[in-house]
């Protein structure tokens, strides 16, 4: 992997890992039409790694409070805290996440080599999407939604293990589904990123640490991270700022386009 493709690669992953439009395949596109070849995976979990500071470092002041509230009510400091229940809640939703993620790991790699099922399941979740926003009533906040929610969007991270559901996609789906508001349900999804990229990164690196690391992927890898961790930010706050007045719907249309240009480029050509 060169220098720019690891960053066009970067920068593509940073937007499309929040936007709910799958990063899957839109690196599967891009790879194909290039013929960059398979990337290691030395340098996908650089790039998971560099999302993952983007959303850490967005909500930093968020997660710092969440985190000492939920520690104030475990150690009996204080109940009954917001920011405590919702610690509470995104944890009880990582652990579907998390040992989902780990029992069809290997499923997940051998799907993302079916560009077929990555045509329908961007198109199929798309229309998903479309249907969950438009129809999922905004009456919700977290701390009137309970475990049944949260639950419903940890095991929702199953789906995200096909290529061209999208992660992000899957959990707002769910949510609005569930009738969180459009804004509670996006920051949801993004900070339940938080613990499981972490935990998929963390896993990922000590496999490679034990196995051995060429020095060679350092250059593209930092670069990469570093690209994608810049255009994650950005692409968070973009998708937020615009829930103000505005629907899911653009990225539903646009995962129903993309999924026919996958149509005639993977599969057809």
């Amino acid at each position: 992997m060169g220098i720019l493709p690891a960053l066009l690669l970067g920068v593509v992953q940073g937007v499309t890992e929040f936007w709910p439009i799958s990063s899957s395949a839109h690196l599967a596109l891009l790879i194909h039409i290039f013929g960059w070849g398979e990337p290691d995976l030395s340098f996908l979990v650089a790039l998971h790694v560099g999302t993952w500071l983007a959303v850490v470092w967005f909500y930093r002041k968020r997660l710092w409070a969440i985190v000492v509230s939920c520690w104030r009510e475990a150690t009996g400091k204080e109940r009954g805290k917001a920011e405590a229940r919702l610690g509470w809640l995104l944890l009880l939703a990582t652990i579907p996440g998390v040992i989902i993620g780990a029992v069809f790991a290997e499923s997940s790699e051998m799907m993302e080599g079916m560009p077929l099922l990555m045509t329908v399941t961007l198109a199929f979740f798309g229309l998903v999407l479309w249907a969950a926003d438009s129809w999922g009533p905004q009456v919700k906040d977290w701390n009137a939604a309970g475990w049944r929610e949260a639950m419903a969007v940890g095991v929702g991270q199953f789906l995200a293990l096909m290529p061209g559901v999208s992660r992000s996609g899957i959990s707002i789906s769910v949510a609005r589904a569930a009738g969180i508001r459009r804004r509670e349900a996006a920051d949801f999804a993004f900070l339940l990123s938080v613990p499981i990229i972490g935990a998929a990164a963390a896993y990922e690196g000590l496999k490679l640490v034990l196995d051995g690391m060429p020095a060679s992927d350092l250059w593209p890898m930092l670069v990469g991270a570093a690209a994608a961790a810049l255009t994650g930010y950005f692409a968070i706050g973009f998708l937020l700022s615009r829930l103000k007045a505005g629907t899911f719907r653009p990225y539903a249309i646009y995962r129903l386009l993309l999924a026919a240009v996958l149509l005639i480029v993977l599969v057809i050509l």
